[in-house]
């Protein structure tokens, strides 16, 4: 996401909800900005507050999950696997519906890596 992007700006809400709602089955949401400083996010954040953790993206974090154009939004399992990846702005219905059969499948265990 990005301070400059109204699309992303309108899922805030959502996630922030998601990330409170779910949080207690699993559910981490993490916002990678890409364009903006570490100063900008956090004025942004004063007028629009994220109840989830936000980090810096960088090239590195550019090369492993591409976001262009903004929103991308990628959808990563317990094991740390990509399994869905949404262009464009969703709604929290559309987050859910790809999020909850996740969560249901449970924590990772040493069974399920092998």
């Amino acid at each position: 996401w990005a301070t400059w992007c109204v699309p992303c700006r309108s899922e805030i809400p959502s996630l922030s909800a998601m990330q409170k709602d779910l949080d207690s089955r699993g559910l981490s949401v993490i916002g990678v900005s890409y364009d903006d400083t570490a100063d900008l996010v956090r004025k942004f954040q004063k007028d629009l507050p994220q109840s989830y953790q936000i980090v810096l993206g960088g090239r590195e974090v550019g090369s492993q999950l591409p976001a262009s154009p903004l929103p991308t939004t990628y959808i990563i399992d317990r094991q740390g696997r990509i399994r869905d990846k949404m262009i464009g702005e969703r709604t929290r219905a559309v987050f859910e519906a790809a999020i909850k059969p996740l969560l249901d499948e449970g924590p990772a265990t040493a069974q399920n890596e092998k």
